[in-house]
């Protein structure tokens, strides 16, 4: 097929396929149409330095947040969410302007208008840098404050604590995140980034749910990729497949289009810090994978069997287990008005959701989430 036109694209099971196109121009023309520009993010209002899952407002934390606490008002007790609270906006541009960090900011500044010269070795120094914030005694207490409000445990180790909200923070610089903004022409500026602190589901299974089905825009259908232990695994894209499941709406029936191949798992308990800034979580933009989230204590990892895992081997649990994954995302989309990007887990018999967007690739759908 050499000097031919080529059209590839990923079946639902994860294969790729691939078949001659009739010439480049015809390819083009059947590409879907892109999404709208999004309008860039908005400056947000001065905010507190910490705040539980209660207080979150949309003018002083992110999607992410946001959403949870809409999930937590409006999910039956059959769905979990799990504790959180947030440094919100504003609180790492408080903590660079300290007397303190005068010559981490400075440096920092510095480096942000050396950018363009050399822009991935400049952006790794520029989150060189800020990793030597210091963070003042009024953060921790209020973060020990709303923590223990929360129900959650208060640092033992506040230094890897900081290191974490530090960790989150510079990931604004991150390559991804930086040519992001710059094809949309958002200014570094006026993105800010709010830190997501929850508690670790400590997972048997983790699940992504997609509440229309993204390969054929059925929306009596619902996609769903699941693996075993944490869903960094999935969502970090590790090597391997995850179990893929095509579930039916109407009578919760499931076809198993892909049997999970990854060998590693990850498992582990305590607190994640999440990125949650103005740029992401959006309707028609997800921004998934720019910003990091990264766990308090690194997880463990188990290389996995699944010769005895009923997920793989028992169908009344699977066909129990997709059943509970319908009624999630038809809940959830019910709930937020529109079709749904899900992260969840199920751990000792219960299902958790630990975060929900509106659904991505879908061009012309009304998303309503407020």
């Amino acid at each position: 097929m050499k000097g031919r036109v080529v059209e590839l694209k990923v079946s639902a099971a994860g294969d790729v396929l691939f078949a001659e196109a009739v010439d480049s121009v015809n390819l083009a023309g059947a590409a879907k149409p892109a999404p709208p520009p999004l309008a860039p993010p908005l400056r947000p209002s001065p905010s507190p330095q910490a705040v539980g899952m209660r207080d979150f407002a949309r003018q002083f934390v992110g999607g992410k947040s946001w959403h949870l606490k809409t999930l937590a008002e409006k999910l039956p007790d059959l769905i979990l969410t799990p504790r959180s609270v947030a440094l919100p906006f504003g609180v790492f541009e408080a903590v660079l302007n300290l007397d303190a960090n005068r010559s981490v900011s400075s440096r920092y500044r510095d480096l942000i208008g050396q950018i363009h010269e050399n822009p991935e070795p400049t952006l790794a120094e520029v989150r060189k840098c800020l990793l030597e914030l210091q963070l003042p005694d009024s953060v921790k207490s209020e973060l020990q404050r709303v923590l223990k409000a929360e129900g959650l445990p208060r640092p033992d180790d506040w230094p890897a604590f900081a290191q974490r909200i530090k960790q989150v923070w510079a990931s604004k610089w991150n390559d991804r995140a930086h040519y992001s903004r710059q094809a949309r022409g958002w200014p570094p500026e006026a993105v800010f980034m709010a830190v997501l602190i929850q508690e670790v589901v400590e997972a048997e299974y983790a699940f992504v749910i997609h509440t229309v089905n993204p390969f054929n825009g059925n929306r009596d259908e619902l996609y769903c990729e699941v693996v075993l232990g944490l869903g960094e695994t999935l969502v970090g894209n590790y090597p391997g497949r995850a179990l893929s499941l095509i579930c039916s709406k109407t009578d919760g029936r499931s076809t198993v289009l892909a049997y999970p191949s990854k060998s590693v798992g990850l498992y582990g308990r305590g607190l994640i810090f999440r990125s949650d800034s103005n740029a992401e979580d959006l309707a028609g933009y997800a921004g998934a994978g720019l910003y990091d989230s990264v766990l308090l204590h690194p997880p463990r990892e188990v290389t996995l069997d699944y010769t005895a895992n009923p997920l793989v081997w028992d169908t009344d649990f699977r066909e129990e287990f997709s059943s509970n994954i319908v009624r999630i995302g038809s809940t959830l989309e019910k709930a937020l008005g529109a079709p749904q990007d899900i992260e969840g887990a199920f751990a000792k018999g219960r299902f958790h959701v630990v975060q929900a967007r509106p659904q991505v690739g879908l061009h012309n759908e009304e998303n309503r989430n407020d």
